[in-house]
């Protein structure tokens, strides 16, 4: 899991090793950085304020709306970084809702709490890297955008209590470790920080004597000893003097310090050859670094002496295990005295594999020792242990298949630095050993087009946009950037953008490489090698993987296009992420594919003998799902007319409505990669999915995904020639385009579904699109012309009787009224007349929402006894209703509680409304609420607060293209500006919290109106 964020140091943004400490404004930063401090926990608003504001600032006027627009500018800087973090503003205080373990002094606690587990094995070089580890998360005072007085305890006991003793714990594992000398080094690194600190002194005593200064050890002593005594430090003073006592005996006795002892090996080791084993060195590997280091972490002690043990390199095919390795070893081959070997074992090759005596016979041979001389391979395994036991020497064993190929040598190699490198996630091994494991990932965007530019030369410096594009498609391997780079040198003449055009073809790419005296080093060749490997379940599985049009996918989908149970299906994922062809990134069912394994996989599902099949059993698992939460969400809704399906296994189903939403979230990647991968292949599914994925994004706000589906649908259903599922698929985009902001384009898919369903006699949907052509006019602004068409449209929705369309006709035509004004009675009987329907349709959804419009309706008439009535009938339908819904209802609460006198409930429901707002993601919900919240602020004697909150509303109604709300709010606010603090008039009121209901009902059983 990677830190997201840090607090150890200045509040910065620690996502994919970059660090960022500029990521928003000081204000923000700060009110961050209380909240890391206790996570998951809800912070009182006072306690917030403590804080964050220094004495010499004064608290805010009005904490809760200061603190609301802070969270608002967190929670976009969480969006524009994808940090999965959320927070909020609420009555009881703050919350920021995040994993502790992407923070980073919980994994400073995290990686100490490993590290002391691991001295209670007495795995004290394991403990002594988890240690060190820890230590290097600390950049800088903590808290470092905090000076407060709550700021600065914490700051005291996090070092007392934390810091302190984790460097204390370094000091005493580098000492077990046999490494004194670097741990007398950080003692006197620490001591200037620290020069009193108690545990320090007790170590160096203890390091010095390890360090064979028993001399130096006495004199800190009685330094020590004389500066505690000085100071009143009398309990201390005696605890030294009992670790003194304990590690020289008799402090007052002069031990000369004694020279290092020459080793009698000495002249050993100089007559003895030093062997350089290794392939060539290579240019720059950019990207790298930070692999290098843990590498030298990982085989170095503190001092930089080599460490014995095992090391295990990983990853997937082509992303450069075997280079990193052997760059490496050219830096770190100068501290083995030696030398260095790199053998290939030939796991990942056509050849036959490199086993243990093939080992043992190549490493005696480097050593120069008759191999011949000895028969018994078990004495050539022991003639070796001997050579190696008096050398320094790295070892490193590449293209390892399985454990059994190395584990039987790595006892005859303990004395050395052992690296074995490998494709396969070596388990065994790793149960018998605990080896040390670095996996090598694709590089990033920056570093691939830096490799390019530096093998191509000035052409690609000259064409930065092909660049861009080569690297789109390599994805960080370092095999297809160096093949790409390869092809580009060959081809002088041609640009990088033609290549990149060249390389679209996915057979072309793959194959790159296979020509001239290049062949068996594509692509294609590297991933075969893993591919072919694998048991044929396993090969099944990863070509069914090419079918999922995303990178992304679960094994209930897999096992659909299988046809085998899920737990086989799990099983052999499994073996494909030993394998790295997959990663199985999180603690969900879920996995991942690299796009050039994807489309390497894609090409092996074209082979399968039921490639149809398996993909529509796939799709269809996807749709059914779909189905299942559609239900669950929108029980009240009749289904679309469903395509005919295969028949398959029963989907996992869903246990709540929160479930389901959720669900429909997480998989919004796969869901519209399978709407555009149906296109022209399965036009059933192309056209009803979308339909009920759209009514999901809307609730979650997701209108680009809703827009890119039924457009994909609309499409879908031309090529069917269906008109009736043409017409429905123009009408929901006409809805959607509506909602946001672009009424141009809703009306003219409106006309042309107009002209199907009239020119097919499709009653229902001629009436459907022209209440939708109604409502356009109305977000448009021309409520006249909105009034109008309602009127025309109305008496043929009653006389139709279906009692969904009723009560969107009769609530909408309501709305209309509002808005033009003088027609409040009218709306009124519209109102109570869409409650009846709704509940004759059991719409418990809607139902809510006609309640929480008839009850704005109210307030603004005055009649507040009956808009409290409305109110809390809305209120009864919170527990099976949506988030926005519930915002809605408390937004009107709250102007319901305003228009009472009573501030504080006006107040608690304005700031619930814009948290549930924020929630949801909803601008329009947004903007709504926060001008809720603007009005009470501002009459509540807060008038420069409630500027604030008016711009930001008015700016979201300008982002949705709600120009008339956006107007309406400047107005507002040019004239508080010339007059001064003024209650808002009751317009902007009435016309600023119109709930606007949910725009789902059906044309032919189903469609939105």
């Amino acid at each position: 899991m990677e830190i997201a964020f840090g607090i150890l140091g200045q509040t910065a943004m620690l996502l994919h090793g970059n660090v960022d400490v500029n990521w928003a404004s000081p204000r923000p930063r700060q009110v961050l950085t209380a909240l890391l401090t206790a996570p998951n926990r809800r912070m009182p608003l006072d306690v917030v304020v403590d804080w964050v504001w220094e004495e010499h600032e004064g608290d805010p006027l009005d904490a809760r709306s200061t603190l609301h627009q802070n969270a608002a500018k967190l929670r976009q800087a969480f969006n524009e970084k994808s940090v999965p973090a959320q927070v909020s503003v609420g009555k009881g205080g703050c919350l920021l809702e995040v994993e502790p373990g992407l923070i980073d002094h919980f994994r400073f606690q995290a990686m100490m709490d490993k590290a002391r587990r691991f001295r209670e094995l007495e795995q004290h070089d394991r403990a002594l890297i988890e240690a060190l580890s820890a230590v290097r998360l600390w950049r800088d005072d903590a808290l470092a955008d905090l000076r407060t007085e709550r700021a600065d305890g914490w700051r005291t006991r996090w070092v007392r209590g934390e810091w302190i003793p984790a460097n204390a714990f370094v000091v005493a594992e580098q000492v077990a470790t046999g490494q004194a000398d670097a741990a007398v080094r950080k003692l006197t690194e620490l001591e200037q920080a620290h020069p009193m600190e108690l545990s320090f002194a007790k170590l160096r005593i203890r390091a010095l004597a390890e360090a064979d200064q028993p001399a130096e050890a006495a004199d800190f002593f009685r330094a020590m000893y004389a500066r505690y005594r000085e100071e009143g430090e009398t309990r201390a003073a005696q605890e030294l003097r009992t670790v003194n006592e304990e590690v020289l005996i008799r402090p007052d006795r002069m031990i000369p310090r004694r020279s290092p002892a020459v080793p009698e090996s000495a002249s050993v080791d100089q007559a003895e050859p030093v062997i350089r084993h290794l392939p060539p060195d290579i240019d720059d590997i950019a990207g790298r670094g930070d692999l290098v280091a843990l590498l030298d972490a990982y085989t170095t002690d503190s001092a930089g002496a080599p460490r014995r043990g095992v090391v295990v390199v990983n990853g997937g095919p082509g992303v450069g295990k075997t280079t990193l390795a052997a760059k490496w070893a050219h830096s770190a081959e100068r501290r083995y005295r030696h030398g260095a070997v790199m053998l290939d074992l030939r796991g990942d090759s056509q050849a036959a594999r490199a086993g243990s005596g093939e080992i043992v016979d190549t490493l005696l041979s480097l050593l120069d020792f008759p191999v011949d001389q000895v028969v018994n391979p078990i004495a050539r395994a022991a003639k070796l242990s001997a050579l190696l036991a008096r050398r320094s020497m790295l070892v490193i064993l590449d293209n390892v298949r399985s454990s059994d190929q190395v584990a039987p040598v790595l006892g005859v190699l303990s004395s050395c630095t052992v690296l074995i490198v490998s494709r396969w996630r070596l388990k065994s091994l790793s149960a018998k050993l605990t080896p040390l494991v670095i996996t090598v990932f694709p590089l990033g965007d920056r570093y691939s087009s830096s490799f390019l530019t530096r093998r191509i030369g000035p052409r690609a410096r000259d064409d930065a946009e092909g660049i861009e594009e080569l690297v789109r498609l390599c994805r960080g391997n370092p095999l297809a950037l160096t093949l790409v780079a390869e092809r580009a040198v060959s081809r002088a003449g041609t640009r990088m953008r033609t290549l990149a055009g060249q390389l679209r073809d996915a057979d072309l790419l793959l194959d790159l490489g296979d020509e001239g005296d290049w062949p068996g080093t594509s692509l294609r060749s590297a991933f075969a090698l893993s591919y072919q490997d694998l048991e044929p379940a396993e090969q099944r599985v990863f070509a069914l993987i090419g079918l999922h049009p995303s990178a992304e996918m679960t094994s209930e989908a897999i096992a659909a296009a299988d046809g085998r149970p899920v737990p086989e299906v799990r099983r052999s994922l499994d073996v494909l992420v030993a394998a790295h062809l997959i990663e199985h990134p999180a603690d969900l069912d879920r996995y991942r594919v690299h796009d050039l394994l994807h489309l390497y996989a894609a090409s092996l599902a074209a082979r399968l003998s039921d490639v149809d099949i398996a993909r529509r059993r796939m799709f269809e698992f996807y749709l059914r799902m779909v189905v299942d939460a559609y239900r669950l969400q929108f029980p009240h809704k009749e289904l679309l007319d469903m395509p005919p399906m295969v028949s398959a296994a029963p989907t996992p189903g869903f246990r709540t409505v929160a479930e389901a939403r959720q669900w429909v979230l997480r998989e919004r990647t796969s869901l519209m990669a399978i709407i555009a991968a149906s296109e022209g292949v399965l036009n059933g599914i192309s056209c009803v999915l979308p339909a009920m994925t759209t009514e999901f994004f809307m609730l979650q706000g997701r209108f680009p995904d809703a827009v890119e589906g039924l457009t994909i649908a609309v499409r879908a259903a031309t090529a069917e020639g269906d008109a009736g599922s043409l017409a429905s698929c123009l009408n929901d985009l006409a809805v959607v385009h509506m909602l946001i902001g672009a009424d141009d384009a809703a009306e003219r898919c409106l006309l042309r579904a107009l002209e199907l369903v009239d020119t097919h006699g499709i009653v229902i949907g001629s009436l459907t699109v022209r209440l939708n052509l109604a409502r356009v006019h109305l977000h448009a602004g021309r409520a006249a012309e909105a009034v109008e068409r309602y009127r025309k449209v109305f008496p043929s929705v009653r006389e139709l009787g279906d009692p969904m369309l009723c009560a969107s006709a009769a609530h909408r035509f309501a709305d209309a009224l509002v808005e033009l004004g003088g027609h409040d009675e009218e709306a009124l009987g519209l109102y109570r007349e869409a409650l009846r329907r709704r509940r004759e349709a059991d719409d418990v959804t809607e139902l809510m929402l006609t309640h929480v419009a008839l009850g704005e309706l109210l307030i603004r008439l005055g009649r507040l006894a009956e808009a409290s009535a409305e109110c809390r009938a809305g209120s009864a339908l919170v527990e099976v209703s949506v988030l926005p819904s519930v915002m809605k209802l408390n937004t009107v609460l709250a102007l319901l509680r305003h228009a009472e006198d009573d501030d504080k409930a006006a107040l608690v429901h304005a700031n619930r409304a814009v948290d549930l707002a924020n929630r949801s993601q909803t601008a329009t919900g947004q903007a709504r609420a926060l001008s809720v919240l603007a009005r009470i602020v501002c009459d509540h004697g807060n008038p420069d607060a409630a500027r604030e909150l008016w711009r930001e509303a008015a700016e979201l109604y300008r982002g949705r293209a709600r120009t008339a709300k956006a107007e309406a709010i400047e107005v507002l606010l040019a004239e508080l500006d010339a007059r001064g603090p003024l209650v808002p008039a009751a317009r902007e009121g009435a016309g600023d919290t119109v709930a606007m209901p949910s725009p789902h009902l059906r044309i032919l059983r189903g469609h939105r109106a």
